[in-house]
């Protein structure tokens, strides 16, 4: 072979393995830096804008199947009402969240169970809304009759720093 033709081979072969070298060197510039850089930049939690909120009051009305009347099971100055052999009671409760009026944070949630005894007959778990100018937001629970054990209803607000949680108990007894 020529000499003029393996000098130019030569300075080929070095061209090829100065960009193969200085590709591989890209590589690594690349995959340290992003490295570093994922390490700096760590999420910044969210911080509330709006104070928590809890759980003002349980609300539990009493719902007659056959008059159609919603009557007041702890009624204020007087005593509150027992079921016993109602069959056509069911129950229906407002959660009273208070809060700032006016603000909303997502994931903020009210979760209400309600159980017959030790049997599970509703829950319901929802994101708490924007509170009204009366910094109210109310979470209905409808739980259908008959019940026959005492029914007991917890009502849990999650999702912020402070949980907030409220227990009702309502007596129902069926039998002779």
């Amino acid at each position: 072979m020529p000499v003029g033709i393996k000098l130019k081979l030569e300075k080929i072969d070095q061209m090829k393995s100065l960009l193969r070298f200085a590709a591989i060197a890209a590589v690594v510039l690349t995959v340290g830096m992003t490295t570093i850089f994922a390490q700096r930049a760590k999420p910044k939690t969210a911080e509330p804008k709006a104070p928590d909120y809890s759980i003002g009051a349980l609300k539990v009305l009493s719902y007659s199947s056959t008059s159609g009347k919603l009557e007041d099971v702890f009624p204020e100055g007087g005593e509150p009402r027992s079921f016993f052999n109602d069959l056509d009671t069911s129950l229906f409760i407002w959660v009273f969240v208070n809060g700032e009026k006016g603000t909303f944070e997502a994931g903020r949630m009210a979760n209400v169970v309600v159980t017959e005894g030790k049997k599970v007959v509703a829950t319901r778990n929802v994101q708490i809304g924007i509170p009204n100018d009366d910094g109210l937001y109310i979470v209905p629970v409808f739980v259908y009759g008959p019940l026959c054990d005492e029914v007991k209803i917890t009502a849990k607000l999650t999702g912020q720093k402070t949980a907030s949680l409220k227990t009702v108990k309502v007596p129902f007894l069926c039998g002779e």
